[in-house]
């Protein structure tokens, strides 16, 4: 086998051996990529770098603002919804949410469900109205930040949890996932739900 191996390298030419090396730096590049984590933690910051800002949930007094406030609507997925900023790549045109949070993340190592399904709904919604699918999104806290990217597992999350929604409001069923990382971040945690994993105490009036 080794022998074989070595007569197929020596028989090589110079356009062989250039093809060879770029089938091997795709496959690494492929390779980083997918071993990369779809969510990373990170330092908080509200930009992203090599971006442009253009648009945002509110108007920053700048020309060029027409669209900043505007409803995003997608009519495939029968989505609307407004990001606190879009960026895009100044070079290829990619398209990145950034959506930020008042509050604070501490040691979690990942975001409160609602906000990462709501990151993921606004991947489908700028796919739709920009024509380009973004590759990852950005859901700000004031101490840590997380970087996620637009997998189709967390599409499939989304769109899953889009027609429990959309069942719920048809039918009037729906069945509760309630758990301590659904409940804690929830207003409603202890108050006026039912399925709420924390004891309430003393009775609602």
């Amino acid at each position: 086998m080794a022998e074989w191996f070595k007569s197929f390298l020596s028989s090589l030419g110079a356009t062989d051996w250039v093809i060879v090396a770029v089938i091997f730096l795709l496959v690494v590049l492929l390779l980083v990529k997918h071993g990369r984590p779809s969510i990373r933690k990170l330092t908080a910051r509200d930009d992203v770098r090599g971006y442009a800002l253009i648009y945002a949930d509110q108007k920053q007094g700048r020309k060029g603002e027409e669209d900043f406030g505007k409803l995003l609507y997608s009519a495939k997925y029968e989505l609307q919804g407004k990001p606190d900023y879009v960026f895009r790549s100044r070079f290829g045109g990619k398209i990145v949410p950034v959506e930020l949070k008042s509050g604070s993340i501490d040691e979690e190592k990942e975001p409160h469900h609602g906000d990462f399904l709501q990151l993921g709904a606004y991947f489908l919604i700028l796919e739709d109205v920009y024509g380009k699918r973004p590759a990852f999104g950005r859901i700000v806290y004031q101490d840590y930040m997380f970087e996620i990217k637009n997998t189709a597992k967390v599409r499939n999350e989304v769109l899953g949890t889009m027609k429990e929604m959309r069942e719920m409001l048809q039918y009037g069923v729906g069945k509760p996932k309630n758990s301590f990382a659904h409940c804690r971040p929830c207003v409603c945690n202890g108050t006026v739900c039912p399925f709420s994993e924390t004891e309430i105490e003393g009775e609602l009036e």
